[in-house]
């Protein structure tokens, strides 16, 4: 278990505050962490030891950006995937970038090279091979407008958000539809959603609100000198 304490000689400062945005800028829940007063005004703070030595993240399960990492993906697709024989790597490098870009991982990828955005699997044969049929089930996994659809883990991710949040189970359903008696969610488990739900747009997002924020107010002290 680690410790560690935040005092400050300003009285206005809001020490618990602070501390747990220490806390959530380091990915950690705000239920895994322990935040509390003692006597001499200080903030003490302590985190176990497991989120301190988290294992690396499996490869196969996290979004990849370099073009490194997609190589290296594509290659594990190719290689698992026996319809893909015969497509030329490159295109598939092409596609598969695209998906990647889009917060997809590569258990993603297979799982869409092998089944239907419903959960039906493709079929299977001699027929279907080659780099016809990788478009077609590429295709199936976009919208009409030809956005990219989210992936089976970012759908899961999505439920777990709107589950631990207390949700109604029938969110999304037509307005005449008979209204949900779904559970209503304590503060502490609220509060733990929306900690999940900060980190997966952090995992997935490449530039976060305070670059954007920085940005902002950098662009608007830039003065281009006059011609």
């Amino acid at each position: 278990m680690a410790e560690f304490r935040i005092s400050s000689e300003d009285g206005q400062v809001d020490l618990r505050r602070l501390a747990t945005a220490l806390a959530e800028s380091q990915g950690w829940a705000r239920d895994d962490v322990g935040i509390w007063d003692n006597r001499r005004g200080e903030v003490i703070v302590t985190v176990d030891d497991a989120l301190l030595r988290r294992p690396e993240p499996d490869f196969r399960t996290r979004p990849l950006h370099t073009p490194r990492d997609v190589h290296r993906a594509c290659e594990m697709v190719h290689a698992e995937d026996p319809t893909l024989r015969g497509v030329d790597f490159a295109s598939l490098r092409t596609e598969a970038a695209r998906l990647f870009s889009a917060g997809w991982t590569t258990e993603d990828v297979l799982h869409a090279l092998g089944h239907r955005p419903d959960g039906e699997p493709w079929p299977r044969g001699p027929e279907h091979r080659g780099g016809e049929w990788l478009m077609a089930r590429l295709r199936a996994w976009r919208t009409p407008d030809g956005d990219i659809r989210p992936s089976l883990s970012q759908e899961g991710a999505q439920l777990r958000v709107i589950g631990r949040a207390g949700l109604p189970v029938d969110i999304g359903l037509p307005s005449d539809a008979a209204p949900g008696l779904g559970p209503v969610a304590s503060p502490a488990v609220a509060r733990s959603a929306a900690d999940d739900a900060r980190r997966l747009i952090r995992q997935n997002a490449r530039t976060t609100s305070d670059t954007l924020a920085h940005r902002d107010r950098t662009s608007s002290t830039i003065r281009r000198p006059e011609r």
